[in-house]
């Protein structure tokens, strides 16, 4: 089951009008509205991806699979989408985990997580449901992705009118988590040396004459004089 829907996936994404191909009266363009509506939705979709919860990263941004057409019996304004965003721990397949997101889905699986419900006949330029899907080898990651889907923000694109510009994405592609070869812990540099050398010690005062001595050498040569 996980290698059919990761292969699904791939399928998806590298064709992604061949999901809207198999139509019996053949397909119609867009309406105007319709592809507004859709490049609303499509940012909406993108910008709701989960941040890749620890250790997992995001190896690239989320994909969004939006046909540019649809059957001629498709009712103007119903609008489907998918968005697949892919989380890994390393260059492993097995520590890979894909989620999808699709909106306007009628044929959820027994564990995706299903918000809204989609009405037998569905109004149109509306996001009337949202089906989650989860696929991986590991149940840890698996868990860890479903935790970090931040349910409130998807839950507020069902049954509201889509803004033009949606919030910023929590995401990030790439691997936060490792470290950076350039910022690396680096050794710390030697302390400065002095520029200038340390000053001499100050050279002694000269010595100061002895007072008592020249007074008694004076007065032995006064009293020399005086032939004393």
């Amino acid at each position: 089951m996980h290698r059919i829907l990761s292969c699904l996936a791939v399928a998806l994404t590298l064709n992604p009008a061949s999901a809207w191909a198999d139509c019996v009266d053949g397909s119609r363009a867009r309406t105007a509205e319709e592809q507004e509506f859709g490049r609303k939705l499509s940012e909406s979709l993108k910008a709701a991806m989960p941040a890749a919860p620890a250790p997992l990263w995001l190896e690239r941004e989320p994909e969004v699979i939006l046909s540019s057409n649809a059957c001629k019996d498709t009712p103007v304004g119903a609008v489907e989408a998918i968005v697949t965003a892919s989380y890994t721990a390393s260059l492993n397949y097995s520590d890979r985990v894909q989620l999808m997101v699709r909106a306007n889905f009628a044929y959820p699986k027994k564990n995706d997580l299903v918000l809204g419900a989609l009405p037998p006949k569905p109004a149109g330029f509306k996001v009337h449901n949202l089906v989650v899907s989860i696929d991986g080898y590991n149940p840890q990651y698996m868990e860890s992705v479903r935790q970090a889907i931040d349910r409130a923000r998807l839950q507020a694109l069902i049954d509201q009118p889509l803004p033009s510009t949606p919030a910023a994405a929590a995401w990030r592609v790439g691997n936060a988590q490792a470290p950076a070869a350039a910022s690396a812990a680096a050794p710390e540099p030697a302390a400065a040396q002095a520029t200038e050398a340390a000053s001499p010690a100050p050279a002694p005062d000269p010595a100061q004459p002895d007072v008592a001595k020249q007074t008694k050498d004076a007065v032995r040569k006064l009293r020399g004089l005086l032939g004393q």
